[in-house]
């Protein structure tokens, strides 16, 4: 298996194994070669599949830090075709990588988030 992936079991969602992808760009610098490396961007849950109640692990969370690391490995891959002086993808120009969360969604997200790391913070 490519180095880039890496399986990771969600054990308290008895999710099956997940393909995570690496935030650091292939070793290559064949810019083809990384733009296969993309995931496809993640998709929004649909409106109906959240239950509002706060779940430990609930699908707008793991939409969320699905959409983060594809974010990291879009942008590194976006410099790597900086430094190299090729023009950067549309589908990797920051404006084309924002989730597509309603903004009081992504409020809500944020401040659970914001709240979790408190709590963690407490903790340690």
């Amino acid at each position: 298996m490519n180095s880039l992936f890496k399986l990771v079991r969600r054990p308290a969602l008895g999710l099956p194994h997940r393909l995570l992808f690496s935030t650091t760009p292939a070793p290559s610098k064949d810019l083809k070669a990384l733009m296969r490396t993309l995931p496809p961007k993640p998709e929004p849950p649909e409106d109906d599949s959240c239950c509002l109640t706060g779940c430990e692990f609930c699908v707008w969370d793991l939409y969320d830090d699905d959409m983060r690391e594809y974010q990291q490995q879009a942008k590194a891959i976006s410099e790597e075709f900086e430094k190299q002086g090729k023009p950067v993808p549309e589908e990797l120009k920051p404006e084309n990588l924002r989730d597509s969360i309603d903004p009081t969604m992504r409020a809500f997200l944020d401040l659970e988030r914001e709240l979790a790391m408190k709590d963690q913070d407490k903790d340690d």
